[in-house]
């Protein structure tokens, strides 16, 4: 059980750092936008969903770490692993490899390990 709330806080670190840095680099979204010539209502449109992706990230993290500390918490942690897994497959499909597709597919296995293992212990 140790070992799946380590594994699973462990991914919930990466992943809630990684949403504070992607929230951050809105200031540098705000210039590309205003260097590539895009329109209200485009312009807001992406950065409100810049920065609910940022904030789903964050939440994210907070959920799992919490719901690795409960009894039974692991299905919890599962579906925060899903929840990664088709960020990951949607951001591949939309964007292609880069970056954050490799995070997000790296915080579903720390996810799934930890919350797998977790909902072992309990059954």
């Amino acid at each position: 059980m140790k070992t799946g709330r380590w594994l699973t806080r462990t991914g919930s670190v990466l992943l809630f750092l990684t949403g504070i840095g992607h929230g951050t680099r809105i200031v540098q979204l705000q210039k590309m936008i205003a260097d590539s010539g895009m329109k209200a209502p485009l312009d807001a449109i992406l950065k409100g969903c810049w920065l609910v992706f940022s904030g789903e990230m964050v939440a994210l993290a907070v959920i799992a770490t919490v719901a690795s500390a409960m009894a039974g918490g692991g299905r919890f942690v599962l579906i925060c692993a899903a929840t990664m897994i088709f960020n990951a497959g949607l951001l591949l499909y939309l964007v292609g490899p880069f970056f954050g597709v490799y995070v997000s597919a790296v915080v579903a296995l720390f996810f799934l390990a930890g919350g797998w293992m977790q909902a072992k212990q309990a059954a």
